[in-house]
């Protein structure tokens, strides 16, 4: 990609992403910066990805693995395949801006951040089931939401300092959900830092289809119960009492509101439409969650 050494390693995870890979690949390779980088694939796919990434995309190394891996492991396989000192991870499903590398390491710049990410504008604004998936993820991470230091930030727009990866371990490797929340949790207790950027964003290609969406949040609250047993994040007083768990559809729908109401109007006047099936798709979430929740007790 460039002469130079990288200073940015771009890592993208895939699995059976050939219907948004070209967009991803695309924006990355498009980016206007003098910033050298070079762009890792580490793919598990069974359908066309591989095959796109080799015909169509020359200048990005793929890395194509036979068994199915989960994105925090295919991270850690790209991570420790580069040398550049920062690592920006992006998901297959994303559209980068084409200044993101450049913001992103602007910022590192600033001060020394373990990890910078950036926002998730909404790529599925004509489907009801992509907003309501859409809000249910990323409400904290929406352009609109405000910048500062947090606990968490999603790994499809994030820029990781390589030593930092290094010094907390990087992902869980057997976790197919919810293992950045754990590892930016365990670097947030060590004292790292975490800057959000709501300038630094990407266009994400929700999923769409309801019971698509909703199978997912099942997936995702049963994840995140296992994260919390794992890292003790916050939240994890449901898994010593399981009933609040039945709580938490009506706490999410009045969090999200009041969220949203702070930060974009606009957005919430959406939000109050859909609010019946984002609180729909947070009982799903809290369904998954009670299933792990109890799974370690029952067993």
């Amino acid at each position: 990609m460039r002469s130079r050494e990288p200073i940015v390693s771009v890592i993208v995870p895939c699995f059976n992403s050939e219907q948004t890979i070209r967009r991803c690949l695309s924006s990355i390779l498009e980016q206007n910066t003098s910033i050298p980088y070079d762009v890792t694939v580490v793919d598990s796919s069974v359908d066309e990805t591989p095959r796109i990434v080799e015909r169509e995309f020359p200048a990005v190394r793929l890395i194509h693995l036979d068994t199915r891996t989960f994105a925090g492991a295919a991270r850690n396989i790209g991570a420790r395949a580069t040398r550049a000192p920062f690592c920006l991870m992006i998901d297959s499903d994303c559209i980068a801006r084409r200044d993101l590398i450049e913001r992103m390491i602007a910022r590192h710049r600033e001060e020394a951040y373990a990890a910078v990410g950036g926002s998730m504008r909404n790529g599925t604004p004509k489907s009801l089931s992509g907003w309501t998936g859409y809000l249910l993820e990323f409400k904290e991470f929406i352009p609109s939401a405000p910048e500062g230091v947090v606990n968490t930030v999603p790994t499809a727009n994030v820029t990781y300092r390589r030593e930092a990866l290094e010094r907390h371990g990087y992902f869980d490797e057997d976790m197919w959900l919810a293992e950045d929340i754990l590892f930016n949790w365990r670097m947030c207790r060590a004292g790292e830092r975490i800057l959000f950027d709501p300038a630094i964003e990407v266009t994400h290609l929700n999923r769409t289809g309801w019971r698509e969406v909703l199978s997912y949040q099942v997936s995702l609250g049963t994840c995140s119960a296992e994260a919390r047993r794992r890292g003790a994040l916050p939240g994890d007083v449901l898994l010593r009492y399981p009933a609040l768990i039945l709580l938490m559809p009506l706490v999410r729908l009045v969090r999200a509101a009041i969220w949203l109401a702070r930060v974009d109007r606009r957005v919430f006047l959406r939000f109050l439409m859909i609010s019946p099936m984002y609180f729909i798709g947070a009982c799903f979430w809290s369904a998954g969650f009670f299933k792990g929740a109890t799974s370690e007790m029952m067993g």
